[in-house]
């Protein structure tokens, strides 16, 4: 699983540099991941530090959640973080380090993505050439 984390407030992206730095120490770390520079929307200028991470087995949500709890309990930092994953477009914004956030934080990581909508047939007086269970039929007058 692909993750991008940041934070909300550009001020405050060198909680996203902390963060980065905590994980680097872990005996576990979660994944592999780097720091790297994306553009601030609507600016001219730098970029704003997010952390890519690459989730290698399913242990390694709960190895994150944890770091993320000891960094916050050690820092005490205010920053606004948000884990994003890119696959599915899934937001997770953390606040603190409370057992709630961080419970909030692995469930959303765990829980399955959503399934993506089958399409609905068209309606009455629609065009186009749709069986009832919305498989594609020969037009009038083929074959």
């Amino acid at each position: 699983m692909e993750l991008v984390i940041g934070v909300v407030d550009p001020e405050e992206s060198a909680a996203v540099r902390d963060f980065y730095r905590w994980l680097c120490q872990e005996d576990e770390p979660p994944g592999r991941f780097e720091l790297t520079s994306r553009p601030v929307p609507g600016s001219m200028g730098g970029g704003l530090d997010v952390i890519n991470l690459a989730l290698t087995h399913a242990v390694a949500v709960g190895n994150l959640a944890l770091a993320y709890a000891g960094w916050r309990r050690a820092r005490r930092s205010r920053a606004v973080l948000t884990v994003t994953r890119p696959s599915d477009g899934l937001t997770v914004t953390v606040e603190d380090g409370s057992p709630e956030t961080v419970q909030r934080l692995l469930s959303a990581l765990t829980a399955e993505p959503p399934a993506v909508p089958a399409p609905t047939p068209p309606g009455p007086g629609a065009t186009g050439a749709t069986g009832a269970a919305g498989t594609d039929t020969p037009a009038a007058g083929g074959r």
